[in-house]
C-alpha cells in the first residue's frame, strides 16, 4: 500500500503564466499558452483591471524598511497603517485625481487605492483606451479568461504619469497533479516517511504543546491565538474538508472544543463564493494551503483571499487587496514561475522585468505595514527554467533558474526536504528522526503544453541564485554560495518527493537516486503529507508533496512567533539572524547538514546554508524564542491534538 501510494503522490507547487507578449505563439493563434482562444472578447463584457502609479520617496522607503528591522533604530517594529504608506511614499493626490479623471471620460468605473486604482469597464472599452484587443480563452479546466497578446498602449495622461497595467496577460496557472487516495491504509502512522497528517508533522518539528502557554509576563496559548494568517490562491474551499480532517484526528474528542474553521473570505477581482472545483489542482492547492495553516496555528484567525486565476492581473489584484485591507499578519502563496519567463530572452527581446519590480514594491508595503510574506520555492529542484528554445518548439533542457515569488527578496522562500520520523506499528509516534533533500531526475515533459518537450528536468525544492534580484543585507549573515544574488530558499520544512515522471525507479517502483552518490546513494526516504479533498462526496485523504506543503506549514508555525512578538514584516531578517547566533553559539535552533542534490549541485553550501532547506529546518519552540520544556507529543493528545 505504502509502495503504491508513494508512486503516485501529488505536486502540488503551482506554475503562472508568462508576463504580458511572448515569442510563443501569434495572437490569433489557436490556443495560446495552452489556452483555447474562443474568440474576440464581446464589447460589452465586463472586466476590471488596475492601473500601478509608481512609488514616491523610494530611498526613504529602503531606509525605513531597514530601520524596522534593525533594535537599535527607533522605528524597530513600527509599522505604517495603509494610509500611512500612502501618504509617505504612494503617488501624490493630484496624479492619482488626474488619472482617475481621465479614465472616467473613458466611460470606466474607478476606485482609488493606496498607490493604484482599480478600475471596472467593458473590453471595447479597453481596446479603445489601450488599443490592445481583448479575447476570450478557456483553461484546461474550462475556465473563462480575458487576455490580450498586446501590452496596452499609455494614453498621455497616463503615460506622463508612469501609469502601469498588468492585466489580460495571456498565461494563467499551470498545475502537475498526480495523487492516490490514502484513506484505506490501516489506522496507524504509515511508516517512518508518512504520509502524515498535519499533528504528525507538529510532533516531528517539536511545536509547542497545544495546551502550553508563552513564557514572559503576558501569558499567551501557544497555538496561534492572536495572530491573523492567510492565504492567496485561485479557489474557495470546503468547510467539509476541513471538519474532515480534524474528525479524522479526533480534535473535538481530545479538546472538548468545535474544530478550527476559516475565519474569513475575501474574492477579488470577480472571484465568487462556492467556486471549488473537485477536478481542480487549483482547488486541491487551496484545500492544503488552509489545512496546513489550521492544522499548525488551530487557534489562529485564517483569512482566505480568493483570485479568478493566477494570472499576473489577478494575482496583483490579491496582493493589492492584502495590503490595503491590512487584515493578515501574515500571508502564503503557494504558486510560482521561473523568473526568467519574465526577461527579453523569453519575450522576443522586450524586457518584462518591470512586472516583476511592481510586485516588489507591494511586497514593500506590506512589509512597511508589518505583513509577512511567504512563497514556496519550487519543484524543480535548482533547475526551475526550460530553455527559451522550449517556446520555439525546438530542442530544449531545463536551465538554472529560481521562482518568482520566492525570488523576491522582502519574501520568505521556503523549500525542504523529505522528513524521516520514528514509525512503530500500532503506533502514532512521529518523532523527528532526521530528513534529506534527494531530488530525482524526470523524464522529458511539457511543462506549459504546447507541443515540446524539456529534457534534463529534476524533482526537488526549488532553489539556486535569482538573475534578478541582488543579495539582500539579511544573507550576508551566513555563507550562501553568492556574494551578488540573491539566494533561494530561506528556510525549509517538509515537502515530500518521488512523484509520476520520475527516470529512476528502483525494482518496487520507488525513487532512490538509481545509486549514484549525488542523488542519495539509493536512499529510498521520499515523504508525503496528508490533504482532505472533497471528502464527502467523491474524494478523500490523499497523499502530497511539494513546497505548496511547506510554505503554509511555516505561516502556521509562525502565527504563535506573531502572537507573542508582534507583526514581523519581512521574516527573514529574523530568520537570518537566528542563523547567525546558531553559527556562533551553542544555540540551536533549526536541523542543518541535511544530504542533498538540487540536479545541479550538492545542496549543503556551508555549515549554515543549504539550497534546498536555506538556513535549515525549524525547531518550532526554539524558533519562537519558547523554552522546550512542554512540547507537541503524540497526535491525538491534549498536547498535539
Amino acid at each position: 500500500m505504502i509502495r503504491n501510494l508513494k508512486r503516485a503522490l501529488l505536486c502540488a507547487t503551482l506554475l503562472t503564466g508568462l508576463a504580458a507578449t511572448s515569442a510563443i505563439a501569434p495572437a490569433n493563434a489557436e490556443t495560446l499558452h495552452g489556452l483555447k482562444i474562443a474568440g474576440r472578447a464581446a464589447d460589452n463584457q465586463s472586466l476590471s483591471f488596475d492601473v500601478f502609479l509608481p512609488l514616491r520617496n523610494t530611498d526613504k522607503l529602503e531606509a525605513l524598511l531597514a530601520a524596522q528591522q534593525d533594535q537599535n533604530s527607533a522605528q524597530y517594529h513600527k509599522w505604517l497603517t495603509p494610509a500611512e504608506f500612502g501618504a509617505q511614499f504612494g503617488p501624490d493626490a493630484a496624479t492619482v485625481a488626474r488619472v482617475a479623471q481621465y479614465l472616467r471620460t473613458q466611460g470606466f468605473r474607478v476606485t482609488e487605492q493606496t498607490r493604484s486604482l482599480h478600475v471596472i469597464g467593458t473590453a471595447g472599452q479597453v481596446t479603445r483606451a489601450f488599443g490592445n484587443e481583448i479575447k476570450e480563452a478557456r483553461t484546461k479546466e474550462g475556465r473563462s479568461v480575458f487576455v490580450s497578446a498586446e501590452k496596452p498602449t499609455m494614453p498621455n495622461v497616463l503615460a506622463s504619469a508612469g501609469a502601469r497595467i498588468f492585466s489580460f496577460s495571456p498565461h494563467v496557472a499551470r498545475v502537475h497533479v498526480s495523487r492516490q487516495l490514502a484513506s484505506l491504509i490501516p489506522e496507524n502512522r504509515y511508516s517512518t516517511t508518512g504520509p502524515y497528517w498535519f499533528d504528525d508533522l507538529k510532533q516531528a518539528y517539536q511545536y509547542p504543546a497545544n495546551n502550553a502557554v508563552s513564557s514572559g509576563k503576558k501569558k499567551i496559548p501557544l497555538n496561534g491565538t492572536g495572530a491573523t494568517i492567510g492565504v492567496l490562491i485561485a479557489s474557495d474551499v470546503l468547510d467539509a474538508d476541513i471538519d474532515a480532517v480534524f474528525n479524522h484526528e479526533h480534535w473535538t474528542a481530545v479538546t472538548g472544543l468545535p474544530n478550527p474553521h476559516l475565519y474569513a473570505r475575501h474574492y477579488i477581482n470577480g472571484a465568487t463564493p462556492g467556486g471549488f472545483d473537485p477536478n481542480s489542482g487549483v482547488s486541491l492547492e487551496a484545500s492544503l494551503d488552509v489545512q496546513q495553516e489550521l492544522g499548525g496555528a488551530p487557534g489562529a484567525h485564517v483569512v482566505l483571499y480568493d483570485v479568478p486565476d493566477l494570472s499576473d492581473g489577478n494575482v496583483i489584484a490579491g496582493y493589492t487587496a492584502i495590503v490595503n485591507n491590512d487584515d493578515v499578519d501574515a500571508v502564503s502563496s503557494s504558486f510560482g514561475q521561473c523568473e526568467l519567463f519574465y526577461t527579453a530572452a523569453y519575450n522576443g527581446g522586450t524586457d518584462y522585468t518591470s512586472l516583476l519590480a511592481a510586485y516588489h514594491e507591494i511586497f514593500q508595503q506590506g512589509n512597511a505595514e508589518g505583513i509577512t510574506f511567504l512563497a514556496s520555492s519550487g519543484d524543480s529542484a535548482g533547475l526551475g527554467c526550460p530553455s527559451p528554445s522550449y517556446f520555439n518548439l525546438q530542442p530544449a533542457t531545463f536551465v538554472a533558474g529560481v521562482e518568482w515569488p520566492a525570488d523576491d527578496p522582502n519574501v520568505t522562500s521556503v523549500g525542504g526536504t523529505n522528513l524521516v520520523t520514528a514509525s512503530v506499528s500500532g503506533s502514532l509516534n512521529s518523532a523527528y528522526k532526521g530528513e534529506n533533500a534527494w531530488s530525482d531526475p524526470e523524464v522529458p515533459y511539457d511543462p506549459y503544453g504546447i507541443g515540446d518537450n524539456v529534457s534534463g528536468g529534476y524533482w526537488g525544492a526549488g532553489s539556486g541564485y535569482s538573475q534578478i534580484f541582488a543579495k539582500p543585507s539579511y544573507q550576508y549573515a551566513v555563507t550562501t554560495g553568492s556574494n551578488s544574488a540573491r539566494a533561494v530558499p530561506d528556510i525549509g520544512m517538509q515537502v515530500g518527493g518521488c512523484p509520476g515522471g520520475i527516470a529512476i525507479l528502483n525494482a518496487n517502483g520507488l525513487c532512490d537516486g538509481g545509486n549514484t552518490a549525488m542523488n542519495g546513494n539509493g536512499n529510498t526516504d521520499r515523504s508525503a503529507a496528508i490533504v482532505g479533498f472533497d471528502v464527502a462526496y467523491y474524494g478523500g485523504y490523499f497523499g502530497v508533496i511539494g513546497t505548496s506543503i511547506a510554505s503554509p506549514e511555516l505561516t502556521g508555525a509562525i502565527a504563535s512567533l506573531i502572537a507573542t512578538q508582534g507583526r514581523q514584516g519581512n521574516l527573514n531578517y529574523y530568520i537570518y539572524g537566528l542563523a547567525a547566533i546558531q553559527a556562533h553559539s551553542g544555540n540551536k535552533f533549526y536541523h542543518t547538514n541535511i544530504q542533498g542534490f538540487n540536479g545541479a549541485q550538492n545542496s549543503i553550501v556551508s555549515s549554515s546554508y543549504n539550497l534546498s532547506t536555506g538556513v535549515g529546518t525549524p525547531i518550532v519552540s526554539s524558533f519562537l524564542g519558547q523554552p522546550p520544556g512542554s512540547q507537541a507529543g503524540l497526535p491525538r493528545t491534549p498536547s498535539n491534538p
